[in-house]
């Protein structure tokens, strides 16, 4: 039976972001749904008002004890707000009643940014897909759920379980340490927005030319394809002594059995050297295959979470009061976190719905917004979109990717939040 009052620690993953988000680094994600209809604001408040108490990680509040930040049950009544122009803002839980993520809505679009701290891509998506599945039955319609739908289904204390910590073995660890990484810059936009730049494609186009001209998977692909572009437009990197260094987050909970609602994620990395300055796509494809293949092993996998949650362990570090934690957090993030980064590529695969919310939905966005480009993909029906995100003025590296999708001869459709004058006004 699911208990009335709770709190949690928070997950290995999650401890950092209270101390490292700001303004310009929010660490916040995006996940919308487009619907074939305009969206009713109030019908939409009390379905997210209906289910958040089923989703025990998702209705909490941060709080400050003495050693670590907690989570704790919260009963606030939640307020929906109409979309703002800026993607993934900072926001601070306790002008949003203590929630620490925000639905928005905006014509036929229903959006949820989520604070990485309570969950990670899969988790949020979970949680959006009982929203607007709620949604929709309070506005009259039938729907079966086909088990696709959490709210819908009953309970389990294993959505609510810290997997980091349950599968901590001691045993088994592995070295964490990385180089630094090149780092692309350039004029930012100011006021810290940032550019979304989409692209539409056919599913199983795209998948042909992946799986039968290259014989990789998507996110293998995507990621040379982004690597070379990065190559091709950046008249810094050759020679910059520092690698091009691609974080990658894999979702463990296939790995581990798992359904955890939290964090549950771990980066590899793609990384190709700036010595080279010969470069072939073929070459990066193959670099990047081969990486993948090494990384995605599932005794690796674990060393590095046996690592991660060693740290966490170490009585020293336990001991530290949380405002010098705090410190320590923001002062080894500045060192090693975004400094052995160049940038992310996040993709969520298919998002399977039952096929009469399926009916209901006309297309599906994933935005991540870093401090340089995060790429994001998600499929939905037939189409795949590859979302490109950056606070960087410069369009070079999006427009040579997307000629290189062109040149595959793959019919692409381009959308932009960006519009001329931005680059003056911003």
């Amino acid at each position: 039976m699911k208990k009335r009052k709770y709190w949690y620690k928070l997950d290995n993953a999650a401890k950092i972001f209270p101390a490292v988000s700001k303004d310009d680094r929010s660490n916040v994600f995006r996940l919308s749904f487009y619907l074939d209809e305009t969206v009713d604001s109030n019908v939409l408040e009390e379905a997210v008002n209906k289910i958040l108490p089923r989703f025990e990680t998702f209705a909490v509040q941060m709080k400050n004890g003495l050693f670590w930040n907690y989570f704790s049950e919260n009963q606030r009544y939640f307020k929906v707000e109409e979309e703002p122009a800026q993607v993934c803002k900072y926001f601070k839980s306790i002008l949003n009643s203590g929630y620490l993520f925000k639905v928005y809505y905006l014509n036929n679009k229903i959006t949820l940014e989520t604070f990485h701290a309570i969950s990670d891509g899969t988790g949020a998506l979970q949680f959006l897909k009982s929203i607007v599945f709620q949604y929709f039955k309070m506005r009259g319609f039938k729907l079966e759920h086909e088990h696709l739908i959490l709210s819908e289904l009953p309970y389990s204390k294993k959505e609510s379980e810290d997997n980091f910590v349950s599968n901590y073995d001691k045993t088994n660890k592995l070295n964490l340490k990385e180089e630094k990484a090149y780092h692309i810059t350039g004029e930012k936009f100011h006021h810290h927005w940032v550019m979304v730049y989409k692209i539409k494609l056919n599913t199983k186009a795209f998948i042909d030319v992946v799986k039968n001209k290259y014989h990789v998977t998507v996110t293998q692909y995507v990621t040379a394809l982004l690597a070379y572009s990065i190559y091709k437009e950046s008249v810094d990197f050759i020679n910059h002594k520092k690698p091009l260094k691609i974080f990658i987050p894999v979702n463990l909970r296939p790995y581990f059995d798992s359904m955890s609602l939290r964090n549950f994620t771990l980066y590899i990395k793609a990384t190709y050297t700036s010595e080279k300055n010969d470069w072939t796509f073929e070459e990066m494809l193959e670099l990047t295959k081969a990486q993948y293949e090494n990384q995605l092993d599932k005794h690796q996998l674990h060393g590095r979470v046996n690592a991660l949650v060693g740290f966490e362990k170490n009585v020293f570090i336990r001991m530290l009061p949380l405002l010098l934690k705090q410190i320590a957090f923001k002062v080894g993030y500045n060192i090693l976190g975004e400094s052995i980064n160049s940038c992310s590529i996040s993709n969520l695969g298919i998002c399977k719905l039952p096929k009469d919310l399926e009916n209901k939905i006309i297309d599906a966005d994933f935005v991540n917004a870093g401090y340089s480009i995060a790429m994001t993909l998600i499929s939905l029906k037939e189409d795949t979109n590859i979302i490109l995100s950056s606070p960087l003025k410069d369009l070079s590296i999006m427009n040579y990717l997307t000629q290189m999708l062109v040149k595959e001869g793959l019919e692409l459709i381009v959308d932009t939040n960006y519009k001329e004058g931005y680059d003056e006004i911003l």
